[in-house]
Order: C-alpha cells, then sequence, then structure tokens
C-alpha cells in the first residue's frame, strides 16, 4: 500500500492557449530536462503530502545518477543501480529484490516520469501564481495508468522541478515538494546498490 502512494509521489484550465504557446511550453519543459538529465549527479529533500482525508505524510531524500536512484523515507528505503530493485521495509524488517518495469519505477520515483513526458503525455502551461515559477498540466496520453494528471512546478531562476500535484483516477491528490536541490553531486557506485552487511538480520526475498 505504501509503495503505491509513491505515485501519488510527484485542474481544469480556466483559459485557453494558443499553438505558439504549447510549442513554448513543450520547448521550455525540453530545456529543463534537457539539464535534468545533464546533471552529474543529484540530491534533494522532499516532502509527501496527502489530502485532508489520507492523512498522509513523509518526509524524504531522493539521491539520483542518471536512471539509478535512492530513496529513503521513514516507511521505507529503496536502492536501484539501474536494472535491480531492494526495497526495505523497517516495519517488518523485510528487503524484497525485484526487476522493475518502467511505470513500477515511475509510481516510486516521480522525476522518471519526466524523461519520456513527450510520449506519455499532452502538457499545458497554467497561469502560476507564484512570481519565478512555471508551471505545467501534465496529462497521461494512454489509458492504462493510474495517473489522471499532474501539476509540475519548475523554478525559472534554476529550472529545477520543485514540486508535483498528482491526482490519480479516484480524485486522490498528492503534493510532493521539493528543497534542497542540488545538481551538482557526485555519487558513488554503492549508493545504488543494498549492502546486506549493513542490515544482517533482515529477511531477504527475492522476486525476480
Amino acid at each position: 500500500m505504501r509503495r503505491r502512494l509513491y505515485i501519488l509521489l510527484l485542474v481544469a484550465l480556466s483559459c485557453t492557449f494558443t499553438c505558439a504557446r504549447a510549442q513554448d511550453a513543450n520547448a521550455y519543459l525540453d530545456n529543463v530536462i534537457e539539464q535534468f538529465q545533464q546533471a552529474k549527479g543529484i540530491t534533494a529533500d522532499f516532502a509527501m503530502k496527502g489530502d485532508a482525508n489520507s492523512g498522509l505524510y513523509m518526509k524524504g531524500t531522493l539521491k539520483m545518477q542518471g536512471k539509478k536512484f535512492y530513496l529513503s523515507t521513514n516507511d521505507l528505503t529503496t536502492w536501484y543501480d539501474g536494472k535491480t530493485m531492494w526495497t526495505y521495509a523497517p516495519s517488518i524488517d523485510e528487503v524484497n529484490i525485484t526487476t522493475p518495469t518502467r511505470q513500477e519505477l515511475a509510481e516510486i520515483n516521480p522525476y522518471l516520469l519526466l524523461d519520456d513526458y513527450k510520449q506519455s503525455f499532452i502538457v499545458k502551461e497554467l497561469n502560476s501564481t507564484q512570481k519565478g515559477e512555471r508551471q505545467f498540466r501534465l496529462t497521461p496520453t494512454k489509458r492504462n495508468t493510474t495517473i489522471e494528471q499532474i501539476v509540475l512546478t519548475i523554478a525559472t531562476a534554476s529550472n529545477a522541478p520543485i514540486s508535483f500535484e498528482i491526482t490519480d483516477n479516484n480524485n486522490r491528490k498528492v503534493l510532493i515538494a521539493v528543497t534542497n536541490y542540488n545538481d551538482k553531486v557526485t555519487h558513488s557506485a554503492s549508493t545504488f546498490k543494498f549492502d546486506s552487511t549493513q542490515l544482517p538480520q533482515v529477511t531477504i526475498i527475492d522476486l525476480r
């Protein structure tokens, strides 16, 4: 259940946009994604908050390098080395090992949704109420997803994604707010692999 909440990880428009405006939005996002993909390494803190009925609130840290990532919250810790994923649940002292699909990865790490946004989403720019920010609504082009829409906020000074408001197809919302974003970090390969010597007491379940 907690793993599913990561997708909810990461508004009707009141005005219309011209074709030129839509092209401008895609061109801007292209620059943001290019900067994101060329980053040496990324570290960011985040807070995830659900709507009033969910009671969801958690904080965590994300480290990324290319497709690899390390994600840690008070509930779960996940390592992904580009092929294999390890998920540690401290509440049951258990580590699951899997080979995740592309969609499963995106459900855990919303930044990966940006990689193929042109193929996966229709993009429209919203009127941001905050100076120094641009907002975009991403609507999935495919029906086999639980995502209804994503509102992505970019800080114009850094071109960095700073929040994801994700609405699922049951109209539940989760806001992922990013702080302390740093895209000039060097991570060692061991950052993205589970080290069993650090948790010798855990039960390891290989689901590959």
